[in-house]
């Protein structure tokens, strides 16, 4: 009996909080919703950089990654409200602490610079930035370049869904519009 005041009381806090934090103009989501983006198209993922086919696995991490961690849905590009668009400019390895001939880097790093823009249908950017991460290895506890590069991919996949989250630049004239409209 006490057990299940108890979480009555837990579930009486959390809507009572919920409601306050509405109250205070506090949103959960993307904050896209107020501009007609609810759906996203993944139309883009390139690679200016010299490391092959790393465009394939963030693809494959954002694919995983927006529907887990945005409010907003995938889908074809004929049908999405915005579509997305990703490039990686640049990634690097460095080699941090030398080793043997076997194992050539003990220690090492690889970094990474991405440009991404969410398009709207109309042809208008919502949200263009320049991410940067970076990720190391040691090979001595058994991490290594291809472990360091998912790890990358998975992190900037995380930094890509956080910016929709929370950057949105909206055009002037855009915004002025959609304003009234609400």
């Amino acid at each position: 009996m006490r057990q299940n005041t108890r979480s009555i009381a837990q579930a009486t806090l959390l809507a009572v909080t919920a409601l306050l934090a509405a109250d205070c103009g506090y949103t959960w989501g993307s904050g896209l919703h107020g501009y007609g983006v609810r759906t996203v198209a993944l139309t883009l993922v390139a690679n200016d950089s010299f490391r092959q086919r790393l465009e394939v696995e963030l693809a494959a991490a954002l694919a995983r990654e927006l529907p887990i961690s945005t409010d907003l849905r995938l889908a074809s590009r004929d049908r999405a409200d915005a579509s997305l668009e990703v490039r990686i400019t640049e990634a690097r390895e460095r080699t941090l602490v030398p080793g043997t001939t076997l194992a050539p880097v003990r220690e090492g790093t690889l970094a990474a610079a991405v440009t991404m823009r969410l398009i709207d249908a109309a042809g208008q950017v919502l949200i263009e930035q320049v991410l940067l991460d970076r990720t190391e290895f040691r090979n001595p506890i058994g991490e290594n370049l291809t472990s360091a590069r998912a790890e990358l991919v998975n992190d900037i996949a995380r930094k890509v869904t956080l910016a929709l989250d929370g950057h949105l630049v909206i055009p002037e004239g855009r915004r002025q519009a959609t304003d009234r409209g609400r």
